[in-house]
């Protein structure tokens, strides 16, 4: 009996280090993955435990055998591990995170149950699958997944009753458990995502048969709209001043009047809806017209090789937006990957802020650290595109490589690439306000140009936008987009603002090669004029049916 209790002891004390170091893990495909593996083999050894403790008649709790029954059922349900799928990699963890925890803490909380022999032994096992994986998801990392799911619901409109089925974009996983559609719920009312708020509330209460829970969820109901209303209307953030305006305080009246509502219906849940935003509507669908589509072409553009063409569609002209397709290799995709899933953390905006602006993971490859592999295609860049793509250790060209990994709900909001928060104009720059940059980027000026590759397909969704143009770039492996940041005169061009929506299913790579303003002096003369626009040679062949289009 000694043993056993010094096993317990030693359990408790390591499972509580363990849960404490924080991980982030619902925007890592990779640790999404690796978890759900982790929990298909530990359910194994779950099995062969409760087949052993019941040879033996060992105590085994209600809520225990309860949990392996509905996870026997999920399994009958839904066997797949594919991680690409939003609603399967939120439930997965959430019974990670919330289930196993009930189960291990119903067999560790009675001193009788723990001591039991096979008990023990599967705690044992429980806490070195622990300690091998080396990370534990959290509640954040629950929300977070929950997170995607609100996103993916609000810029893809998906169908309230497919996402409870479990089915996004035509593929299917089990349906929603009440407790995993609380926890969604509750995500909502977090982010103040409303209209979504209600819509699961209403969703359970007509799902319920029992009527107390009825009771609940209206009252819950009635609270959220209340404050869903009165959050929203500003005549009610200065009380004092509808005592002293008669027409102010008419429209608190009216306010309170309506906030106050005891049935919801769905017509007044949907007055919280609000409409999707020009980068939102461009990720469900294109916006240009057919007349504006018909003056979109493919062509064989003539590079600095002579032997060498390139295969650019435009889709977009004034500012021109191209993508290059077949740029990159298998084999250097590959690489830029494995190199980059080395140091993978979570991706930062401006100055290193981490929010739901961005929602991926980023890691920087130095080019002189691989210099195979980053002169080839810097080569290649330069070639395409006519500009200084050479690393450089003072007044550097371009950026270390940029590699982005997006999973399933991970996006990025609309943006400028230039970074008018450390960067300046070159003409700008003096040796007082460049001394806290590293040596290669001083005096690099503002990002002249982005070249984004593709290292992956995705299965739905993901596509980089431009909502001032409406023009669409899908996710195409080994392809590039390539535009210009700046204008001719120097000046940030603002109707390149950009995004990367969310990916729907699958996972989403990307190597940005960021070229700046030194070095392109002679490479991209200035304009004469504020408004001058690029002129492009008339060195093109055109593929109006080529292959690639």
């Amino acid at each position: 009996m000694g043993t056993y209790k010094y096993c317990v002891l030693i359990i408790l004390i390591v499972s509580v280090n363990i849960l404490t170091v924080y991980c982030k893990t619902f925007n890592s495909i990779q640790k999404l993955t690796a978890l759900a593996e982790m929990e298909d083999k530990l359910f194994k050894d779950f099995e062969v435990f409760l087949q052993r403790s019941d040879k033996r008649e060992e105590i085994v709790p209600e809520a225990v055998i309860r949990f392996y029954n509905e996870r026997k059922a999920d399994a009958r349900l839904d066997s797949c591990l594919n991680m690409a799928h939003p609603i399967r990699a939120f439930y997965i963890i959430h019974r990670i995170y919330k289930d196993w925890s009930t189960v291990i803490n119903s067999l560790n909380g009675n001193k009788t149950i723990a001591y039991q022999p096979m008990v023990s032994d599967f705690l044992t096992k429980y806490q070195s699958t622990l300690t091998k994986l080396g990370f534990w998801p959290t509640f954040d990392d629950v929300s977070g997944l929950a997170d995607n799911i609100l996103r993916l619901w609000s810029v893809y409109d998906l169908d309230i009753k497919d996402i409870m089925n479990g089915e996004v974009a035509s593929e299917g996983t089990r349906p929603l458990k009440k407790t995993e559609v609380e926890t969604i719920a509750h995500t909502a009312n977090l982010v103040q995502m409303d209209y979504y708020h209600l819509s699961l509330l209403s969703e359970l209460l007509n799902r319920t048969e029992d009527q107390h829970e009825k009771e609940e969820y209206q009252k819950r109901m009635n609270k959220a709209y209340y404050t869903a209303k009165t959050r929203r209307m500003s005549v009610l953030w200065v009380p004092a001043l509808a005592y002293t305006d008669f027409k102010k305080y008419n429209e608190r009246r009216i306010v309170l009047r309506e906030a106050n509502k005891t049935s919801i219906s769905q017509n007044d849940i949907y007055t919280l809806f609000i409409q999707p935003s020009d980068f939102e509507k461009l990720c469900c669908k294109p916006l240009k017209t057919k007349r504006e589509e018909s003056k979109l072409s493919c062509y064989l553009k003539e590079t600095a090789l002579p032997f060498y063409f390139a295969k650019e569609e435009v889709v977009h002209y004034e500012p021109r937006i191209s993508v290059f397709y077949d740029v990159i290799s298998d084999d250097d995709i590959r690489y830029l990957k494995r190199v980059a899933t080395k140091t993978l953390h979570d991706s930062a905006v401006g100055v290193g802020h981490v929010g739901r602006v961005r929602v991926s993971l980023t890691s920087w490859v130095p080019d002189q650290a691989h210099p195979k592999v980053s002169k080839r295609l810097a080569r290649r860049i330069a070639n395409i595109v006519n500009l200084d793509t050479t690393f450089k250790s003072r007044a550097s060209p371009v950026e270390h490589w940029q590699v982005v990994s997006y999973s399933t709900g991970g996006y990025f909001n609309e943006h400028l690439d230039p970074n008018l928060e450390t960067n300046q104009y070159i003409w700008e720059a003096t040796e007082e306000s460049q001394k806290y940059l590293k040596p290669y980027g001083k005096f690099q000026g503002h990002r002249i140009a982005t070249w984004m590759l593709y290292l992956s397909d995705v299965k739905a969704g993901g596509e980089t936008v431009f909502p001032l143009l409406k023009a669409r770039i899908p996710v195409v492996k080994g392809a590039a987009a390539f535009w210009y940041n700046l204008l001719p005169s120097g000046n940030v061009d603002g109707r390149t603002r950009h995004g990367g929506c969310p990916v729907l299913l699958g996972s989403k790579w990307v190597s940005n090669k960021w070229i700046h303003e030194s070095g392109q002096e002679f490479k991209r003369p200035c304009g004469k004029t504020v408004d001058s626009e690029d002129v492009y040679p008339d060195k093109y062949l055109p593929q109006h049916n080529a292959q690639f289009y």
